[in-house]
């Protein structure tokens, strides 16, 4: 009797997530629904313009006062990161031509054999031991 009685009682999670499926299909057919209306685009594109101006005036606002607190702006900043990255660049390149013009003067001259000098033949002996 047991068993009857689970397989006729409900199940509340799937009541649940039945109505929780059924609520996010509806919402999403209305929200698509909106989307697609002119209405929705232009006011879309007026809260963007409205986000742009106030984020401009806000970088000009903060800009103003890092001048007059004597700070560097991001910009400022940026631009000290690029001329740092090329003197990096360039310091770079000056150390692999050091590098390069150390290892050719470290080299034999043209021409020569890379092997080394002999040693000339020895003529003088040594004195006999007493």
């Amino acid at each position: 009797m047991s068993e009857k009685q689970a397989a006729a009682a409900p199940d509340p999670l799937a009541m649940w997530r039945d109505w929780l499926s059924q609520s996010e299909r509806q919402w999403n057919q209305f929200l698509n629904e909106a989307m697609a209306t002119d209405q929705f685009s232009q006011a879309m594109g007026r809260s963007m313009d409205v986000f742009l101006n106030t984020q401009k005036s806000l970088n000009e606002a903060m800009g103003r006062y890092f001048s007059a607190l004597n700070m560097p702006t991001r910009t400022d900043v940026l631009s000290l990161g690029n001329r740092l990255d090329n003197i990096e660049q360039r310091l770079a390149s000056i150390e692999e031509a050091l590098a390069i013009a150390l290892r050719g003067s470290a080299s034999p001259a043209p021409g020569s054999s890379s092997a080394p000098a002999q040693k000339p033949a020895r003529t003088k002996k040594p004195a006999p031991r007493a």
